[in-house]
């Protein structure tokens, strides 16, 4: 009886977790694991980007909980820079495009599992895609924003940085960029930083923001 194939779209925190746990339950000659990645990493912690970029955390890899390769080694079948363009459910099937050489091919599933993660919400205004405006979603992200960040440096470029968004990612991004010798204004849609916290807490925040000279425009 020939395994059954589970594919895995997605390469992050989620998508490998559930790879990796599948393999956990059953080894290959019962399941094939098929994980499609169309990043350049797997498997790291998005949420430490902003102490990356504020320099707590040292290097890039400290982020990393397993390369490729590791995966690999566990018998998952991990195809990094590919991104699935199409879904046909009805044929079991997904289409992918190898970011790389350009190719395209389709691969059945058994079973499937979708985990690409959300979108950031980005206000639809000119200037978005402006050269400077940088999103910190995947360590992708992040690296483009240090590599603009050490391009500054060797010139008289601004130091000012606006973060727009005062959640968590927000709040400690203000903090990085500070660290780095920034000016910086944080644009905050609602009364507080950090809404999800009672105002008492949030108040706190701010306080604080403010006493590190971090300014705040509700």
């Amino acid at each position: 009886m020939a395994a059954e194939r589970l594919v895995v779209i997605g390469g992050d925190a989620a998508g490998m977790s559930a790879a990796s746990q599948a393999r956990r339950l059953k080894g290959r000659d019962a399941l094939e694991i098929v994980a499609f990645e169309r990043g350049h990493f797997t498997s790291y912690s998005a949420c430490g980007i902003p102490y990356w970029v504020g320099g707590d955390v040292e290097e890039r890899d400290d982020l990393i909980a397993r390369t490729p390769e590791e995966h690999r080694e566990r018998d998952i079948d991990l195809r990094m820079r590919t991104e699935v363009t199409e879904l046909d459910v009805a044929g079991q099937r997904v289409k992918a495009l190898d970011r790389e050489s350009g190719k395209t091919y389709w691969t059945g599933f058994d079973k499937l599992v979708i985990a690409t993660g959300a979108r950031p919400v980005r206000p639809a205004l000119p200037g978005m895609d402006a050269a400077g405006v940088h999103g910190v979603q995947t360590l992708d992200d992040g690296q483009a924003l240090l590599d603009s960040l050490d391009a500054l440096r060797s010139g008289e470029g601004p130091r000012r940085a606006v973060v727009v968004g005062a959640g968590y990612i927000g709040v400690e991004m203000a903090e990085a960029m500070l660290k780095r010798g920034f000016e910086v204004t944080v644009l905050n849609r609602g009364e507080q930083p950090m809404a999800t916290l009672d105002a008492d807490m949030g108040r706190l925040v701010h306080d604080a923001m403010d006493g590190l000279g971090i300014t705040t425009v509700n």
